[in-house]
């Protein structure tokens, strides 16, 4: 009985200190021809249903005004991913024909949002793995095609259906040991 108290207790214990442990920055950006691209969560791990503060933005770390050519009208996205596969799309439609994006010297262009974990038929997502994708459609600018940047999230169950679990293990712990009494 105190082994299944002391495993209950360090399960409470390990879910109230997570969120602390979780609440880092999870971010990855990479350079090319001097213009960064950046995105960024607010944390790695989530709670299933909690909302994912999500950043995706480019910076002219050059001293000089670029013009990035850009596919598609607005240039920008956010996305979810799992495996590979788009789950959620912050913008659906664009125009064709883009005037391209204009960066001053060590400008930044940001898209900012806050997904709700409903994914683009809306339902809420699975716990599981994801990628969170900034995109840039700046092929005619690179002339390789899109640039991407991406940082994976881990949704996992929500803390109470945790603790219910492992209070239900408990009980059917218990109740094998009694059997073999």
């Amino acid at each position: 009985m105190k082994t299944i108290i002391s495993a209950i207790a360090l399960a409470v214990l390990v879910l109230g200190a997570a969120p602390q442990a979780m609440a880092t920055l999870n971010s990855n950006s990479i350079i090319e021809d001097g213009i960064e691209y950046y995105t960024q969560t607010d944390k790695a791990i989530y709670d299933l249903g909690e909302n994912v503060e999500m950043l995706f933005r480019v910076t002219n770390l050059t001293d000089t005004d670029v013009l990035i050519g850009c596919s598609r009208h607005g240039g920008f996205n956010l996305l979810v991913e799992k495996n590979g596969e788009a789950v959620w799309y912050l913008a659906h439609a664009f125009a064709w024909f883009s005037p391209g994006v204009e960066l001053s010297a060590g400008e930044s262009k940001n898209i900012p949002y806050i997904w709700d974990m409903i994914d683009d038929n809306d339902n809420l997502v699975a716990p599981g793995i994801y990628d969170v994708v900034g995109v840039m459609y700046n092929e005619p600018w690179t002339g390789t095609g899109p640039t991407e940047v991406s940082v994976p999230i881990t949704i996992v169950p929500e803390p109470a259906s945790l603790v219910l679990f492992m209070a239900c293990l408990s009980v059917l712990i218990r109740n094998k040991r009694a059997k073999h009494t």
